[in-house]
């Protein structure tokens, strides 16, 4: 690396690649031929080509770089797309979605800042490039969302979402139309986050994010939707992709798939190199994983494509105990070993050249094995757990006039899970106000198998009215057959109002639920009477466009809260407050539980996008708010993830061709704990969460350098996290050994670098 970052540039900087790609329209997924593609470098117009008849285009001979695409076609709105960079021996793919042009039809930009037409508010959109380059981001899609204003976060081990107030539980993944339960590495069972994401970011296209008023279409989740795309594999060669990163190293293999462009297939592998690490620093608690990918995407017809994903995913954890200390350490981490998958298969058929419908079978597993030991290796606590789901669903997408689009779809799941729990009583470090002594939680001895099943129909309209005026209109139904109250109706309302070309308006309503983790539900026979979780949501925002790749945002919301599961044996806890940090045996839920629980957030949240059109790129965003709960004794206090505000900036900038740094700087408020007596490890409910951990703050930056040769691209970064030493506290414990009270630290600096071999 020393040699190749000293020699001249000169001997690369005239090596070329190529762009490929297909053009089609977004409303009804037809193929687009004689769209224009046009490549723009700072503003000027390079080269381009035209799609042929099947929407193929190939612009070859294209010096290696970074640029802008331009799609246009009479009668279609015009799209851009940033951060195109051009390798040498590596096609670019680009796909592109046009929608088509009404007199009716609202234009705030050039569709630079693309928002899907259900969207009013509320929505980012990521691409590969933004995702890879976030510097302290892992290339990790979970920690660059984390980014985004209103989205909190544990610790800096975690890449957890905690969106607007809510908690990890929340969130909603979509991988290519399919609903993933987690996306991460030894998943927290019952909520949504981890510390490293499963997804391969080489298989990433783009990412859209909803953090609230979203549309009918999706449910079972209150606070947000990761909508993951992904990109095909290469139809016309065979490519390689070695990389080793912060995460682990691996490879990604594609080609394509029949002829005459037929299809194409994508397959990575990658594994963890923590372990290694660990062992090798005398770690006593010593984390692996691997993981593996593949996509398959095949044209039946001209109507009909045929799209098949599998994710798999095996994580395990060695202890090393070879010293009282980390036996000690040790006992308060659980051993979690899991393996799952993924796989579906889609069809999407083009009826007509107003409609199509889209028709998805997945199925998802997850193997949970927990186990907590004493410092005589004797297991104190055991959750072996199978959560499984198969869903069939259906989804019809018209376009009667290019003012109006209406969706229709509904799906059926088959839920089959298993339980093998086992703990004995245990006692709390809480003391009971009304005796003076500590919680005593019960016993439990579990071992069933279930079987139920969930259903969902939704229907969804879009109108552009005067012009000026677009107007969603939604209505959701969703079964889960497990509860007692079976059946709920969510209706969702928002709008955009276009006050000039650069200015918009923006208001939305939804009501929302969200099913029970079936963990609760088998804990106790009494928890079956449990309800949706329901959460309302109430937003506005107006969008400013002070240059074609400058824009801000500024929201404001309500969350109101109802029927959230409590303790009925601690009063003071409400589950919102589980779920974002590695499990501790008194966090899954194994209690009586009543939906007596109540809350809210609110907040106001600002947000500035400059998009790479030259050399500078860079986002700000600011987020203010406030999240309390209401547990069985009907005291309102603070969320576990109440941070009170949080500060990002993220920018970077493009010297020579080759060369790019940039940097991301975090500030966030200490989050709420309650204080610890000092004297016997004790803890007051009446000072359930009235004490801040420190503020929070972190600086990242990384350099990136690339080497373009004739048939390959060699692509490194340094990427040095927490490069100010920042100590940041995230908890603290008692220790019954020490019996002091001690201070858990994030991570100080840590540097990482990355390769990247395509050819």
């Amino acid at each position: 690396m020393l040699i190749l970052t000293f020699a001249s540039t000169e001997i690369y900087s005239q090596e070329k690649g190529e762009i490929t790609g297909r053009v089609i329209d977004k409303s009804n997924q037809q193929i687009l031929p004689d769209v224009t593609v046009s490549l723009i470098k700072e503003s000027k117009i390079i080269t381009g080509a035209q799609s042929d008849q099947n929407g193929f285009y190939k612009i070859p001979d294209v010096f290696v770089g970074e640029y802008t695409l331009r799609f246009s076609l009479i009668g279609f709105e015009s799209v851009f797309i940033d951060n195109i960079v051009v390798n040498s021996g590596v096609p670019t793919d680009v796909q592109a979605e046009l929608m088509i042009l009404s007199t009716e039809e609202i234009q705030v930009t050039e569709e630079r800042f693309v928002t899907p037409s259900d969207v009013s508010n509320s929505f980012k959109s990521l691409q590969y490039e933004e995702i890879r380059r976030n510097p302290g981001g892992f290339e990790d899609i979970g920690r660059v969302v984390q980014t985004l204003p209103g989205v909190a976060f544990v610790n800096d081990g975690r890449n957890d979402l905690i969106v607007r107030g809510g908690s990890p539980s929340e969130n909603l993944f979509l991988v290519d139309n399919t609903v993933v339960p987690n996306i991460n590495h030894f998943g927290s069972q019952g909520a949504t986050g981890g510390p490293v994401s499963i997804i391969n970011l080489d298989f990433i296209r783009d990412v859209g994010f909803l953090t609230g008023g979203f549309s009918a279409k999706y449910g079972d989740k209150l606070s947000s939707v990761l909508d993951i795309k992904l990109r095909e594999g290469n139809r016309d060669k065979f490519l390689t992709d070695i990389n080793l990163s912060a995460t682990g190293f691996g490879a990604v293999i594609e080609g394509p798939l029949g002829s005459k462009k037929k299809g194409s297939w994508l397959f990575s592998a990658n594994r963890s190199y923590l372990d290694f690490i660990f062992k090798a620093s005398g770690f006593g608690f010593v984390p692996a994983y691997s993981s593996a990918q593949f996509k398959a995407v095949y044209d039946l017809s001209q109507k009909n494509i045929l799209t098949v994903n599998a994710i798999g995913n095996n994580d395990f954890v060695n202890f090393n105990n070879d010293t009282e200390e980390k036996k000690q350490d040790n006992q308060t981490i659980l051993d979690n070993d899991q393996w799952g998958y993924v796989n579906s298969y889609e069809l999407k058929s083009l009826l007509s050249k107003k409609s199509f419908a889209l028709f998805n079978l997945g199925r998802t597993f997850n193997k949970f094995n927990y186990s907590g030991q004493d410092s005589f290796f004797n297991e104190v606590f055991k959750s072996n757990s199978k959560e499984g789901e198969t869903t069939i669903k259906a989804e019809y997408f018209l376009n009667p006039v290019p003012a109006t689009q209406l969706q229709f779809g509904g799906g059926w799941r088959f839920v089959n899970f298993e339980n093998d729990i086992k703990q004995g009583q245990d006692t709390s470090n809480f003391i009971d106000p009304a005796t003076g002594e500590r919680y005593v939680l019960p016993a439990i001895d579990l071992n069933d198998k279930n079987t139920t099943s969930k259903a969902f129909l939704f229907s969804q309209a879009t109108q552009t009215l005067f012009d000026k005026l677009k107007l969603n209109l939604g209505l959701r139904y969703d079964y889960f057959g497990f509860i007692n109250k079976k059946n709920y109706i969510s209706p969702r309302v928002s709008l955009v109002y276009q006050l000039s070309k650069v200015f918009n308006f923006s208001l939305a309503y939804g009501t929302f639920y969200q099913s029970p983790s079936y963990v609760w539900l088998v804990a106790n026979d009494q928890n079956r009477n449990l309800k949706d979780i329901n959460s309302k949501h109430y937003i506005a925002g107006i969008e400013y466009l002070f240059s074609p790749d400058l824009r801000m945002t500024l929201e404001v919301y309500y969350k109101d809260y109802s029927d959230y599961p409590v303790s009925t044996i601690r009063p003071y806890l409400i589950l919102a407050n589980n779920g974002g940090n590695f499990e501790k045996t008194d966090q899954f839920g194994l209690e009586p539980l009543v939906s007596a629980g109540t809350g809210f957030s609110k907040g106001i949240e600002f947000f500035m996008q400059k998009s790479l059109t030259k050399n500078f790129y860079g986002t700000i965003s600011f987020s203010l708010f406030e999240a309390k709960y209401k547990a069985l004794d009907g005291i309102e206090r603070r969320s576990d993830f109440d941070n009170k505000f949080l500060f990002t900036i993220v920018g970077g900038y493009k010297f020579a061709e080759s060369w790019e740094f940039s940097s991301k700087f975090r500030l966030a408020g200490g989050r709420p704990y309650t204080p610890i007596n000092p004297s016997d490890g004790t803890q007051l409910v009446s000072e359930y969460n009235t004490a801040d951990l420190p503020d929070y703050s972190r600086l990242d930056v990384r350099l990136d350098k690339k080497w373009n040769f004739k048939n390959w691209t060699l692509v490194t970064y340094i990427d040095i996290q927490n490069i100010l030493n920042k100590k940041n506290i995230t908890d603290y414990q008692w220790n019954k050994y020490t019996r002091q009270v001690e201070t858990n630290e994030s991570i100080g600096l840590l540097p990482t670098i990355g390769i990247n071999a395509m050819f």
